[in-house]
């Protein structure tokens, strides 16, 4: 081995020497999954690429008052033919349709949606040559016909009720109310800052339990807003009585309590 190889051998070790030694001297990462040293007025926060840190979740939540009701109602008939059937429930929901337009419901707040069509059987036995055996046989048909109407006056959803009831008659299904906001978007800002403040709250204690400082963030991610949702369980109405054409429902009593907005979030916080 020649002079100049070994005065570049020995150039090549010092420099080498030297990439292993920040200027502080402190030793540097050797490898990305070793580590990455963050400087955070003049301290050292250590955030690796195996998930060093304290990784939380926070969430915002809020209950407010509802602005709309989702009526879901519709009328189911029975016939000895699919045609008289299906009559029968087209006039019930006119009659439906004719009061709520009365109540101020505009079209677009009127939607089908469901419609089906199903034939009914008996099932009968009889004895053949000796042998019982059954069969079915067609006895007629069921129409129903559902939709969802929004109700945007809360004060008188009860009302609409017993007169869309009362109009239709014992056809008339009422399936169920679901309370909720029609625009959440003016609630997103003061959810995340709930979620963001609630996810900090969280590391800093996880920290404090663990003798060791929350370094700065590192990592946030937000979760998918969750749907609004009223405070209390759905409410339903089984009417299953008759009504007559002379009797009048009483409008039944109906709260819309509170809706309940969430918003959750990840974060990712270093440690020193």
């Amino acid at each position: 081995m020649n002079r100049i190889s070994v005065i570049l051998i020995a150039v090549a070790a010092v420099l080498a020497t030297l990439a292993a030694v920040s200027l502080d001297g402190t030793e540097a990462a050797t490898s990305p999954g070793e580590g990455l040293n963050v400087k955070e007025q003049g301290i050292s926060a250590s955030y690796g690429n195996d998930g060093t840190g304290i990784w939380v979740s926070g969430q915002g939540v809020i209950s407010v008052a509802p602005d709309l009701a989702n009526l879901d109602l519709g009328v189911e008939t029975r016939a000895e033919d699919v045609s008289e059937a299906n009559s029968q429930a087209s006039a019930a929901m006119d009659a439906i349709i004719e009061v709520l337009k009365g109540r101020g419901v505009k079209d677009e707040d009127i939607q089908t949606s469901r419609f089906s069509v199903y034939p009914r059987y008996n099932y009968v036995e009889e004895e053949v040559d000796g042998v019982r055996t059954g069969r079915e046989v067609l006895t007629g048909y069921r129409v129903r016909n559902s939709a969802t109407v929004k109700l945007r006056d809360l004060d008188v959803v009860g009302e609409v009720i017993g007169e869309v009831v009362t109009a239709g008659g014992d056809d008339v299904r009422t399936n169920g109310i679901h309370f909720t906001l029609e625009d959440p978007k003016p609630m997103m800002a003061e959810l995340r800052e709930m979620a963001v403040a609630d996810a900090r709250a969280k590391a800093e204690h996880l920290a404090e339990l663990s003798d060791v400082a929350v370094g700065r963030l590192l990592y946030i991610s937000e979760e998918p807003v969750a749907p609004p949702g009223g405070g209390f369980a759905e409410s339903s109405f089984g009417l299953a009585y008759v009504v007559q054409e002379s009797d009048i429902l009483a409008a039944p009593s109906v709260s819309g309590g509170g809706v309940i907005l969430s918003l959750s979030v990840q974060a990712g916080f270093a440690i020193y």
